[in-house]
C-alpha cells in the first residue's frame, strides 16, 4: 500500500474511531483525524507551558574569518552525494542550520520561513532534554540513582509485572512493556495504537498508569517506547515537586542564560502533563548552547550545570550492551548505540559522536573529536538525506 492509500485508510479509520468515541474537540482521536500525520507545524494544536529564560544572555562567539566550504560531501541512504549548502537546504526543508566549532559559530542560516528567534518543534530531542533533567535530580538527591524501581516513584505499577523495572530501563528504551510503533501496525488498529495515544493523548499520565508487563523480559532488548519518557515525567514531577517545564526553566534555561523562552506542550489544559516524549519547542540558537553544555562536559561559561560523570554515562557507548534491537536493526550494524535518549555513532578512530534525534530530521550533533556542534531543524520530505550522517560528514569537512 502507497503512503496516499495508507493516509486515506487510516483517516476513514480514524472517523469511525471518532464517532464510536465522542466528538471532544481536545480528544485523542479528534486530534488524530486533523492531523493525521505530523509534521512540524503539528505541536501547535497543543496547550503549551513556557520555560523562561532570565538576563543576562550568555553570548555565542562568531569566528568571522571561517570559510565555511561551498560543496559539501556526504553519506546517504543512496550513497555518497555532493551538493551546495544553498540546495542542501531546499533539498531537505531546511528551517535553521547551525555549525559551533572550537566554541565560536561558523555558519548560522535559517530558511525563507524562519529567523533566529523562531521556536521550532523538536520532537523527540525533548527526550534528551528530559533526560538531562533526570540527570540533576539525581545530582540534587531528588532520585537515588537510575537502578532506582519505577514502582518506588509510581507505586500504581506495583504488581504488574513491573516491580523490576528500573530508571534506567526508561533511559535505555529496554524491553519490559510492550509497544507496537505505528510503521508496525495493521492499519485498520492504528487509532488504537501507542504512537496515536501517546502523541495525541490527552490524559498521558492516566494512559501509563493501566500498563502492565509485555512479552519480552524486561531488558532483554532494545524497543523503542514513548510510554517510557512519560514514566520519566511523573517521576520528575513527584521528585521535584514542579512541572517539567519548570523544572527545565530552573535547571537549565535561566542557570544557561538562553535567548529565547522555550515551550513544554501538554497534554491537555485539564490535566497539565507536559508531553515529554515529543513536546519541547526551542530556538536552534538555544539548542545549539544546549549541545555545547555536553560538548564542554557539562560546563557552562564557569557554572557547572550538569556533572562530567552524567555527561559521559549517558552517551558513551557501552561495550557490554548486547541486546537485540528490536527495531531500527541497522543502527548498531552501523555503529549506532542508544544511551538515556541520546543516539550515538562510533568513529573508525574509536572516538564516538552523539546526537539528540528527532522526526523530520530534527538534530543536536555532537563532535568531540573535532570539538564541534551541529544543529538542525526542518522538515524532511526525502528519507534518502539522513541529517546524522550529513552533520557527521559536515563535522569531519570543518576538522
Amino acid at each position: 500500500m502507497n503512503r496516499k492509500s495508507f493516509l486515506i485508510s487510516a483517516a476513514c479509520v480514524y472517523i469511525c474511531a471518532f464517532l464510536f468515541t465522542g466528538c471532544d474537540s481536545n480528544g485523542t482521536y479528534y486530534r488524530a483525524i486533523t492531523n493525521v500525520y505530523p509534521n512540524t507545524r503539528t505541536n501547535d494544536i497543543f496547550p503549551v507551558r513556557k520555560v523562561l529564560t532570565s538576563p543576562p544572555v550568555s553570548n555565542l562567539l562568531e569566528n568571522k574569518e571561517f570559510t565555511f566550504p561551498n560543496i559539501l560531501s556526504f553519506q546517504t541512504i543512496k550513497g555518497q552525494e555532493s551538493s551546495s549548502l544553498e540546495d542542501l537546504f531546499q533539498r531537505t526543508q531546511t528551517d535553521a542550520l547551525i555549525v559551533v566549532k572550537d566554541g565560536k559559530v561558523v555558519l548560522e542560516k535559517y530558511g525563507k520561513n524562519s529567523e533566529r528567534n523562531s521556536v521550532h518543534s523538536v520532537f523527540s530531542v525533548s527526550k534528551s532534554i528530559l533526560s538531562t533533567l533526570i540527570g540533576i535530580a539525581i545530582e540534587e538527591g531528588k532520585i537515588k540513582n537510575v537502578d532506582d524501581p519505577v514502582i518506588t516513584y509510581i507505586p500504581e505499577l506495583k504488581n504488574k509485572g513491573l516491580d523490576s523495572l528500573k530508571i534506567r530501563d526508561l533511559m535505555l528504551m529496554s524491553s519490559g512493556i510492550d509497544y507496537q510503533r505505528i510503521e508496525d501496525t495493521f492499519f485498520l488498529f492504528i487509532p488504537f495504537s501507542p504512537d496515536i495515544k501517546t502523541f495525541y493523548g490527552n490524559d498521558l499520565r492516566g494512559i501509563v498508569h493501566s500498563l502492565k508487563a509485555g512479552k519480552n523480559p524486561i531488558g532483554d532488548s532494545f524497543n523503542y517506547n514513548d510510554y517510557y519518557p512519560i514514566l520519566e515525567g511523573i517521576i520528575l514531577e513527584r521528585t521535584t515537586n514542579m512541572s517539567v517545564s519548570l523544572y527545565t526553566q530552573k535547571k537549565i534555561w535561566e542557570p544557561m542564560g538562553m535567548e529565547f523562552d522555550s515551550f513544554w506542550t501538554l497534554d491537555s489544559v485539564e490535566k497539565g502533563f507536559e508531553r515529554t516524549l515529543v513536546g519541547f519547542k526551542a530556538s536552534a540558537v538555544d539548542l545549539a548552547r544546549f549541545g555545547l553544555l555536553f560538548l564542554n562536559h557539562g560546563n557552562w561559561n564557569g557554572k557547572k550545570i550538569l556533572s562530567e560523570h552524567w555527561v559521559r554515562e549517558a552517551t558513551s557507548p557501552n561495550p557490554k550492551d548486547t541486546r537485540e534491537w528490536k527495531v531500527f536493526p541497522f543502527w548498531p550494524k552501523l555503529g549506532g548505540f542508544y544511551k538515556y535518549h541520546w543516539w550515538g555513532l562510533k568513529n573508525s578512530d574509536q572516538s564516538y559522536d552523539f546526537m539528540a534525534r528527532g522526526n523530520l530530521g530534527q538534530l543536536i550533533y555532537v563532535a568531540p573529536a573535532t570539538n564541534t556542534v551541529i544543529v538542525r531543524l526542518g522538515s524532511e520530505p526525502d528519507p534518502n538525506y539522513q541529517w546524522p550522517f550529513i552533520a557527521r560528514s559536515i563535522a569531519e569537512a570543518i576538522r
